[in-house]
């Protein structure tokens, strides 16, 4: 559920994260790093790091929750390579805590913040976005907390390792200009569209009697539209996509990657005409298409930031290695027992 991109200190630049682990971030970011260790079975110990056995199991029992919700799990014969990249993870991870700085720690809750508030806008409701969070085998507080230590960590590697990493304004452009059909935008709709969900907040199809509701609903704004009534500001009243709705109803749709009912509906719509009730699995639909836009090459400036982050996250990949001996030597790290 996450992403970003940009440049500069500051910025959100999920790569350098992505680079940690090929596993999970659930995985490399477990919640078992305030465990006490009394008696636990120690099984990696430098300065200011020490992973128990514990730590481990926690590690572990997320990790197969997260690849649960995905229909994947571990196989018992890969488990202990598995175990063994958790460790060194699980050390990785607390080295970076031990790294940060205040500044490092607020930018980090910064970026959490605002990416929680996206996700929530994007679910439609705080108890839908609870309910994706726990389908994916986490609680919120889980959820929150993997996300403020991948933070943190990033904001670490952000300082760093970006200035060793040589991806300059030029190998940015030479990517773009060398790589032309990995930017090209298929044919696009532009519209503006009334949506009214038949979906419960939770994700379940509303009862037969909330549907009549959202039925008439649909045909009374239906008649105001018919009557001149102005689709911007019923949108901004009615839609139930807090997205469209901020943005006035306005949307812009890659053709044939829409639902079936929307897309046939919208490809015999004349511009500028306001279209009657459109049903699909999830929603009722009052469309106006504004425009149709052909295919074309993205422009550089629109995609420089994402191009960057790319090519930063396979630097780092290869920085990572190195970055992480070095810093499990200046800790002496020792791994104590396999798990």
């Amino acid at each position: 559920m996450l992403r970003g991109s940009g440049s500069g200190r500051g910025s959100s630049h999920p790569p350098l994260w992505k680079a940690l682990s090929s596993l999970t971030a659930a995985a490399a970011l477990a919640l078992a790093l305030v465990v006490p260790a009394n008696a636990a079975t120690v099984l990696a110990r430098g300065k200011g790091v020490e992973v128990t056995q514990e730590h481990l199991d926690e590690a572990f029992v997320n990790l197969r929750a997260t690849l649960a919700a995905q229909g994947r799990n571990v196989a018992e014969q890969q488990r202990t390579t598995v175990e063994r990249q958790l460790v060194e993870k699980l050390v990785l991870t607390q080295l970076l805590l031990s790294k940060a700085t205040d500044e490092d720690r607020k930018n980090a809750a910064a970026k959490v913040a605002k990416l929680i508030e996206k996700q929530k806008a994007e679910a439609k409701s705080e108890a839908r976005f609870e309910a994706q969070v726990r389908a994916a085998g986490m609680s919120p507080e889980t959820f929150q907390k993997q996300l403020e230590e991948r933070a943190v960590c990033e904001e670490v590697l952000d300082r760093d390792l970006r200035p060793v990493l040589g991806i300059t304004d030029e190998k940015v452009r030479s990517f773009y200009d060398q790589n032309p059909k990995e930017f090209r935008r298929p044919e696009r709709v532009r519209l503006k569209q009334i949506v009214l969900s038949t979906r419960a907040p939770s994700g379940g199809v509303l009862s037969e009697s909330e549907r009549e509701e959202k039925r008439l609903l649909a045909e009374k704004l239906e008649g105001r539209l018919k009557k001149g009534d102005d689709l911007t500001a019923l949108a901004r009243e009615f839609s139930d996509d807090p997205v469209g709705r901020d943005r006035g109803g306005e949307y812009v749709f890659p053709v044939n990657r829409m639902v079936p009912e929307l897309e046939t509906a919208i490809s015999k719509l004349p511009t500028n005409q306001i279209s009657g009730v459109i049903t699909t699995p999830y929603a009722l639909h009052l469309v106006q298409v504004l425009e149709r836009l052909p295919g074309e090459l993205t422009p550089f400036e629109e995609v420089r930031d994402a191009i960057k982050s790319r090519l930063e996250l396979e630097a780092t990949q290869v920085q990572l290695p190195e970055y992480q001996k070095k810093l499990f030597e200046e800790a002496k790290v020792e791994f104590l027992k396999k798990p």
